[in-house]
């Protein structure tokens, strides 16, 4: 009987141990299936890079023989060229993986002929990662030169151009250590295919590639009119025009650079697009438009969808908020006649606008990672006005005053001449410039902009520092926190600076206790 009983007793054990062996694997296979699906959501779809030839590359040598697709990421094997009739290349062999990110199609070209064909569809997806995503669609253009007109370059002059390349990168680009690139090694690399090029635009693509490495939007190259980039970045804009047509009262577009709109508890709303010397006139609109506040409005102006252009058209408009000149930023330029290999730094320095009235009232920027270049510049004036607040997510962080290189074959390179800092000599390529606030645009679909509402309980001294809808003793608590903090302090935060003075004291106190159960 002991026997039975202690068999029983083992089954019975052995069925509890059972049971509970299962539970953990049911669990532990949850958690799989969990972890796999929060790290396929986490995974970006692939995009491509780079192809060879541009899109919308117009001139193209009618002998090229392949077109070369480069992804950001590592792909499968499975690919998805789309397009059909006259305007698709004619396929003259089967595509061939050359990396696991680069792949290659053989293909016959015309002289003289436009063609279309798209990576991916949304109905034709094969090109995807090894994560199983599909890769974003990319369509493809470009039209190939007549025939007879393109140049032929002899290696000679491509063994010459080539070392003049060489030189203005060690000599003249400003931010050729910032990556710590290994630069001979990258000449060796391209070396002999920049020698073999038959002609200035295939040289200009070649090159291009090249010097994709640096990660530089401001290096390109140019064969007569046609423009080669080497770098193009990718970024998530904390901006949506419908998003703001939604939020902001009265929206209206004023043109294509300059919308404006005013909300009925009154902050005023204007948006400058871009600061491209083509648009000048258009810009004008956004100046008058600041010239026409009274002294009593606070002003909402967003700068979202700017990526920079002409740093004067910007400094007019920045120089309306400031009454005596104030530097705003730094530069030194790359000079290798210097032991440092730079110049002495220099500064910029904004003036007031002339013949124009001026705005003091209390300003709120938007900003975020679309800005660049001229318009992280404008960020940089903009800080200095003392009626000024920053408002949204980090800048993108690359400025360069570009100059030319000649290059004996005819191409010309472009490359950074400058380091530019900000007016504490706080370099920011690659890193971009903080807000004073920060405000992430979420992912989700939301109804109304963030920023712009950050922005009114900003302006309207609404101090809901904890967010849950009320002012009461949990946003009074983190008021004393900061309370005696001036904006030089570390830990300052702007949006308890109630009045915007520069200082977190009674004034503000007394602006929290009249919000306070609301």
């Amino acid at each position: 009987m002991g026997r039975l009983i202690f068999g029983e007793a083992m089954n019975q054990g052995q069925e509890e141990h059972l049971h509970r062996a299962l539970i953990v694997r049911r669990t532990l296979l949850c958690l799989w299936f969990f972890i796999g699906f929060v790290t396929v959501d986490a995974q970006e779809r692939p995009r491509v890079v780079r192809t060879s030839p541009e899109n919308g590359a117009m001139s193209v040598d009618p002998a090229t023989n392949e077109l070369r697709v480069t992804f950001d990421q590592p792909m499968a094997t499975g690919v998805s060229f789309v397009g059909g009739g006259p305007t698709a290349p004619e396929v003259v062999g089967r595509p061939q993986w050359i990396s696991n990110t680069t792949i290659v199609l053989p293909i016959r070209l015309k002289p003289n002929h436009a063609y279309w064909l798209s990576i991916n569809s949304d109905r034709h997806q094969n090109f995807r990662g090894i994560n199983g995503l599909p890769a974003v669609p990319y369509p493809i253009s470009f039209r190939t030169a007549p025939s007879g007109i393109v140049d032929s370059l002899s290696q000679e002059l491509n063994r010459e151009s080539l070392t003049q390349l060489r030189s203005a990168i060690e000599d003249r680009y400003s931010h050729r250590d910032l990556r710590s690139v290994d630069w001979d090694a990258r000449f060796d690399e391209f070396e002999s295919r920049l020698i073999d090029a038959k002609t200035r635009a295939q040289f200009a693509t070649l090159a291009g590639q090249l010097l994709e490495i640096a990660r530089d939007i401001h290096i390109w190259l140019k064969v007569g009119d046609e423009t080669f980039a080497s770098f193009r970045r990718s970024i998530s804009p904390n901006v949506d025009l419908d998003l703001i047509k939604k939020t902001v009262s009265g929206f209206r577009s004023v043109n294509d650079v300059v919308a404006t709109g005013r909300f009925q508890d009154g902050p005023v709303y204007l948006l400058i697009g871009t600061w491209r010397r083509e648009r000048a006139e258009d810009i004008e609109a956004a100046g008058a438009y600041i010239d026409g506040l009274a002294p009593d409005d606070t002003l909402i102006l967003d700068v979202r969808f700017n990526s920079g252009g002409a740093e004067q058209l910007a400094r007019e408009i920045a120089g309306r908020f400031v009454e005596h000149p104030v530097v705003y930023a730094q530069h030194r330029f790359r000079d290798p006649s210097m032991p440092s290999g730079f110049s002495e730094i220099m500064t910029r320095t904004l003036n007031p606008t002339p013949s124009v009235p001026g705005f003091r009232g209390r300003t709120v920027v938007l900003m975020g990672p679309v800005n660049v270049s001229s318009c992280e510049a404008f960020l940089l004036m903009m800080k200095q006005v003392s009626q000024c607040t920053l408002v949204g997510e980090k800048s993108y962080g690359s400025s360069g005053n570009p100059q030319p290189v000649s290059l004996s074959n005819g191409v010309t390179v472009f490359l950074p001449s400058w380091v530019a800092f900000t007016s504490d000599g706080d370099p920011f390529e690659g890193k971009g410039l903080s807000p004073d606030i920060h405000v992430a645009f979420p992912d989700e679909a939301v109804d109304e902009d963030p920023l712009i509402n950050a922005a009114l309980d900003f302006l309207l001294a609404r101090p809901d520092f904890s967010g849950d809808g009320r002012v009461d003793f949990t946003d009074f608590l983190l008021f004393v926190q900061q309370f005696g903090l001036s904006q030089d302090d570390k830990g300052y935060d702007a949006r308890y600076d109630l009045d915007g003075d520069g200082t977190i004291g009674f004034g503000d106190f007394l602006i929290f206790a009249n919000a306070f159960g609301k």
